[in-house]
């Protein structure tokens, strides 16, 4: 399977991912994005594939568009979906960034979460035949993503709290640092 069927099977299989996890007030929205990732499902199958690192404009206009739908609502999935979902043809995957927070607490959180991310990518289950086994992957990436979103917020109020500005960002220990699993992928 080239780069641009399996974007579009990802992208497909996003689309179903969200249509059962999202979570809106509106059933609506949810529908919206759902279309949205099968319009740019869609747009992968009816293009031929291209230089590497090059997508046709078409493709570009279908992603940016879902990307600003997915963007403007909170889901309870993070739009880094759409990221793992066409990372065969971009060859990236969505960042994780450490968090730089004062709490040891929170901290660990971040931690804890890129580690998740990273075992989720070390995996192989995006590559995966098995639709099940991507499905998975792409709705369990989507939710740590949301997850580190949400504690990136949690880490910023409290960094803004008072006594906090001036304390040094908590170091986990250099064991913990260490873990073969903390690497960013």
């Amino acid at each position: 399977m080239n780069q641009f069927a399996t974007t579009a099977r990802r992208l497909g299989l996003a689309a179903e991912v969200f249509d059962r996890h999202a979570r809106h007030e509106y059933r609506s929205y949810i529908d919206i994005v759902t279309n949205g990732f099968r319009l740019a499902a869609g747009a992968f199958e009816d293009t031929a594939p291209c230089a590497p690192g090059e997508l046709p404009e078409e493709v570009c206009d279908a992603v940016a568009a879902l990307e600003a739908v997915m963007g403007a609502h909170d889901y309870h999935l993070s739009a880094a979906l759409i990221g793992y979902a066409i990372a065969p043809v971009t060859d990236e995957v969505p960042p994780m960034a450490s968090l730089s927070t004062v709490s040891e607490e929170l901290a660990r959180k971040d931690f804890m979460l890129r580690n998740r991310r990273r075992t989720l990518l070390r995996g192989g289950a995006l590559d995966s035949l098995d639709d099940e086994t991507v499905s998975w992957a792409l709705r369990s990436l989507a939710t740590v993503h949301y997850l580190h979103d949400r504690l990136a917020a949690e880490a910023a109020a409290d960094s803004a709290k008072p006594g906090n500005e001036d304390r040094m960002p908590v170091q986990l220990l250099p064991a913990a640092r260490m873990a073969p699993d903390h690497l960013d992928a």
